[in-house]
């Protein structure tokens, strides 16, 4: 089978949704499929194997009826270039699946509530009823999103599919010697130790540096390591500026390092030298069970996370698998980490939970599916 995965990141640019694309490509193709990548074209970001630039939505479209592809996964957010991405789907007879990660036009309400009432998001709305309403699969990272948007758009339960983010387990994993070695590279000597892995200025990472951090340094003489996906852009420099700063002024600058643009394959070692990974989402509503806490599990790592109330499916999963804490707040958050500073976690114990947790297995059932919607018997 020809399948094309069309995706608003792709190599050489770092970040979860690139990972999610390459775990997707990865295990296609040890299934023995033809895959392909499509991502926007970009300044910087060339050369990548098995990555096709487009300039536009033309480009894409004309692409896309050319390449004769059998199935096609469109990543979301954003969903403009996947409406598209349908239409020329239909056109060519290619089955299509929105990979609809996060809520698109629920999250732009969260996040830039002045341009919900504008023409411009009415329209954005259309296209992603419409998308969703018409693709042979819609597939979502957790429970509660899919329980809430097959209901908003129709769209039936047997055309859901439940793939969460995972635990790359054959990447990603816990090592004794590494750990050694890169704690001994960054200094970090007996310091307990934060990971955090994300982008810059995409969660409350300024909220953790400002309100919570300074203080943990004082009490437990923490350090913390944070692997940022850089592309160097003004506002970038601008947020990593004023972190810098604020550690600056609550005297605890040395104890911070910022380590930019990691090759995901040497991710483990960053984590191995770590001893608790942090979550830090903004305080809207949302239902968010990151890649970051798959990666950090996968390292075997305890989890410390700081979430808003409504984000259940991130609660559930900590607390049922036994893997951290999460609070609503950052007072909260600090009473919390005395019991788990001092909890004594066993890291292979977690390693079980990414285990259970896979990433391949996500992968398998989204293949499963692509090829029934082919009218393929599965091998």
């Amino acid at each position: 089978m020809k399948i094309l995965i069309i995706t608003p990141y792709a190599d050489p640019e770092k970040g979860a949704c690139v990972v999610r694309v390459n775990g997707l490509c990865r295990h296609f193709t040890e299934q023995g499929e033809e895959v392909s990548i499509f991502a926007p074209a970009r300044a910087g970001a060339k050369g990548a194997e098995n990555v096709l630039r487009y300039s536009g939505i033309a480009d894409l479209m004309r692409r896309i009826i050319a390449g004769k592809f059998d199935a096609i996964i469109g990543t979301s957010p954003p969903l403009t270039h996947n409406f598209f991405a349908l239409l020329a789907a239909k056109a060519c007879g290619a089955v299509f699946f929105l990979d609809a990660k996060d809520p698109f036009t629920d999250v732009m309400r969260k996040l830039q509530p002045d341009v919900a009432g504008s023409l411009k998001f009415r329209l954005f709305e259309m296209m992603e009823s419409f998308t969703f309403r018409n693709c042979e699969r819609v597939i979502f990272l957790n429970t509660p999103y899919l329980e809430e948007y097959t209901k908003k758009f129709s769209v039936p339960k047997d055309r859901a599919v439940l793939a969460p983010n995972g635990s790359d387990t054959k990447k990603i994993y816990f090592d004794a010697k590494a750990r050694d070695v890169t704690r001994n590279e960054l200094g970090l000597n007996d310091s307990f130790t934060f990971i955090y892995v994300g982008g810059v200025g995409d969660k409350d990472i300024a909220g953790f540096v400002r309100e919570a951090f300074p203080a943990i340094v004082k009490n437990n003489h923490a350090k913390a390591v944070f692997i940022l996906s850089f592309e160097g852009t003004a506002a970038q420099k601008r947020i990593i500026a004023n972190m810098r700063s604020e550690l600056e002024k609550q005297g605890v600058l040395g104890e911070a390092q910022f380590i930019f643009n990691v090759e995901f394959a040497r991710l483990y070692k960053y984590l191995s030298a770590a001893d608790c990974g942090l979550v830090a989402y903004p305080d809207f509503e949302m239902q968010v069970l990151g890649a970051k806490v798959f990666d950090y599990i996968a390292a075997g790592l305890p989890v410390a996370a700081k979430a808003s109330a409504g984000n259940t499916e991130l609660r559930h999963f900590i607390e049922s698998n036994n893997l951290g804490f999460m609070e609503t707040n950052w007072p909260a958050f600090m009473d919390k980490f005395k019991w788990f500073v001092g909890k004594g976690w066993i890291r292979n114990e977690i390693v079980k939970v990414a285990r259970d947790n896979s990433r391949d297995k996500g992968c398998a059932l989204v293949l499963r599916e692509m090829r029934k919607a082919k009218g393929m018997v599965e091998r």
